[in-house]
C-alpha cells in the first residue's frame, strides 16, 4: 500500500507542503529559481539542524534494535517488524534527498555518498537473508547480529563523512532532505503508509510514498 507523499521533490526540483517552487528546472539542466515566490526561512532547517534530524533519526534506529533484541513472542515481532520498516523508510529517505545533494557538494563530484551506498546494499542483503529464517532460530539471532552490526558502522560513516557537508547544501535540498525525515519519523510510529513486506519491497514503496 502507498499512500500520500510527504515530499515532492528530485534534485532541483521541490515544491514542499509549505506551497512553494523554489527550483525549478529548464530543459537544458539549469536551476530556474521562482525569485518572486519564496519558501518561508523558518521552514528550512540550518545544517546543524539537519545532522540533529539525521543523528536523531540514527538514535531511533539504535533504539529499535536494543526493542527487537528485549522483546519476546509476539511483542518481540512487532519490534523486529517496526525495526526494518524503520530500516525501509530511512533508507528510501536517503536515497532520494541525501546522496543526490551531496553528490556534488561543494559545487563539484565528491564521490562521499559511494562507499555509504554500498553499505546500504549491503545491509538490503542481510536484512533479506534475515528475513528467510524463522524468528528466534540460530540462523536468525546470528543474521540479526551482523545486520545490526552494519547499520551501526553506517550509521557511525555517514557521521563522520557525509555529515559535516551539510554546510555546502543550499536551503532547498536542505528543506526536502528535513521534509523527508521528518516524514519517516511520524509515520513509522504512526498510521504508518508502508506495509510489512520483503525489504526490497518497502524501500521502494516508501521511495513511491516519499517522492509520488
Amino acid at each position: 500500500m502507498v499512500a500520500k507523499s510527504r515530499i515532492r521533490s528530485r534534485r532541483g526540483v521541490t515544491t514542499a507542503h509549505s506551497g512553494y517552487a523554489a527550483g525549478m528546472v529548464q530543459e537544458n539542466g539549469q536551476r530556474n529559481v521562482q525569485a518572486n515566490v519564496q519558501p518561508n526561512i523558518d521552514d528550512i532547517p540550518t545544517a546543524a539542524e539537519l545532522v540533529g534530524q539525521v543523528t536523531a533519526q540514527h538514535g531511533m534506529i539504535h533504539a529499535a534494535f536494543h526493542a527487537a533484541k528485549a522483546g519476546s513472542g509476539e511483542a518481540k515481532q512487532r519490534a523486529i517488524r517496526r525495526l526494518l520498516l524503520l530500516l525501509a523508510m530511512h533508507e528510501a529517505a536517503e536515497q532520494l534527498t541525501i546522496h543526490p545533494a551531496l553528490a556534488h557538494a561543494g559545487g563539484g563530484p565528491v564521490g562521499v555518498g559511494d562507499d555509504r551506498m554500498a553499505e546500504e546494499r549491503q545491509s538490503v542483503q542481510l536484512v533479506e537473508r534475515l528475513q528467510m529464517f524463522d524468528q528466534g532460530s540460530y540462523e536468525f539471532n546470528m543474521q540479526f547480529a551482523l545486520l545490526e552490526e552494519a547499520v551501526t558502522h553506517h550509521a557511525k560513516s555517514e557521521e563522520a563523512s557525509e555529515l559535516p557537508l551539510f554546510g555546502d547544501l543550499d536551503a532547498t535540498e536542505r528543506l526536502t532532505i528535513g521534509q523527508a525525515l521528518r516524514a519517516v519519523a511520524e509515520a513509522v510510529d504512526g498510521d504508518c503508509p508502508i506495509e510489512y513486506d520483503d525489504f526490497s519491497a518497502m524501500v521502494r514503496n516508501s521511495r513511491a510514498w516519499l517522492a509520488g
